[in-house]
């Protein structure tokens, strides 16, 4: 198995079905053994759906978890995964897979490739956000990523990454962070064993997704606990 696909869900099934029908569309059609690997802790019907969808596609695998957290629903997607390249999108295809592709293709050159919007860059390509979740982005970036994880990384937070798996499993043992900004100590501690590239991708802020200031305050204690060894 060459790569493994994770989508974390939670309740996406308005948007799932579109984002699967354009990633198995688009890579049936690639020469990569790949898998489609759905980590979800849903109650609208998504294990259903998954269940159903699997008997066209073989190499879709549903992975039912017990506790919320995108961070933990990729961790534990990783670790079941069959793939030398562990990645992960957005359920709502804010990553279309043409250009999750682009991060594929330079694989054989990096140990991690990472999308990028392009927030506040001249290079920036077909970024669309509102205005509150760019001004977070840019104060994201600027104290967490650059001053407090001292990473050089614009978008820490795109939902588009790949990595080597051997070298995940490495750094495995020391992730703490499991909520939704737990790609900061990711890039962290990997940044470490491996390199790391950000790649420009288009990306669209979907429909229905909306930004939750109590995952900004429980990242917030997060972020600064682990990074000072609390």
């Amino acid at each position: 198995m060459k790569l493994s696909i994770v989508m974390p869900t939670y309740n996406e099934l308005k948007r799932l079905p579109k984002t699967l029908e354009a990633y198995f569309s688009f890579f049936n059609k690639k020469k990569i053994k790949y898998e489609i690997i759905i980590s979800d802790i849903s109650s609208d019907g998504t294990k259903e759906y998954i269940k159903k969808l699997q008997k066209k596609h073989k190499n879709l695998v549903y992975l039912e978890l017990k506790e919320r957290g995108k961070g933990l629903g990729v961790y534990k997607a990783f670790e079941i995964a069959k793939g030398e390249l562990v990645s992960f999108v957005d359920a709502d295809n804010s990553t279309p897979p043409e250009e999750f592709y682009k991060l594929f293709r330079l694989m054989n050159r990096y140990d991690a490739v990472i999308g990028s919007r392009g927030l506040f860059r001249e290079h920036a390509i077909n970024y669309q956000s509102s205005l509150i979740r760019k001004l977070f982005s840019f104060c994201l970036s600027t104290f967490y990523v650059r001053f407090l994880y001292g990473l050089k990384i614009k978008d820490s937070q795109c939902g588009a990454k790949i990595f080597k798996k051997k070298l995940f499993m490495k750094v495995k043992p020391e992730l703490k962070i499991t909520n939704a900004y737990f790609d900061i100590e990711l890039l962290w501690r990997y940044s470490k064993v491996g390199t790391i590239k950000e790649l420009p991708v288009k990306w669209t802020d979907a429909a229905g997704t909306h930004f939750k200031w109590k995952e900004l305050y429980e990242g917030t204690y997060w972020l600064v606990k682990t990074r000072l060894g609390f």
